[in-house]
């Protein structure tokens, strides 16, 4: 009576085994499909970024363009006899030439 009892146990290992089975299969889903729903957001960001970049592009050139409208005004007044206007701001890391 003894083997008839320890031979009926494989239906349970095989049911446990089952459950896991399905478990980490449906584990496995989900990890997927975050995973997917996750690269289409990053997508969506680095087209969105990279927008933002050709947008303000033109900003670069703030600080040349400023440059050289102080060169320019600087070297008008002393065309015109002027004194040379002393920059306040020539030592400030914000001003590089």
């Amino acid at each position: 009576m003894v083997t008839v009892a320890l031979s009926s146990w494989w239906t349970v290992g095989w049911a446990a085994g089952a459950v896991v089975v399905l478990l980490v299969a449906l584990l496995l889903l989900t990890i997927t499909a975050l995973a997917r729903k996750t690269d289409g957001v990053a997508n969506d960001l680095v087209t969105d970024l990279a927008s933002i970049a050709h947008k303000t592009g033109p900003l670069q050139n703030v600080a040349q363009t400023n440059n050289a409208v102080r060169t320019i005004t600087h070297c008008l007044r002393q065309a015109r006899g002027g004194d040379a206007v002393r920059d306040r701001y020539a030592t400030s890391p914000g001003w590089r030439e």
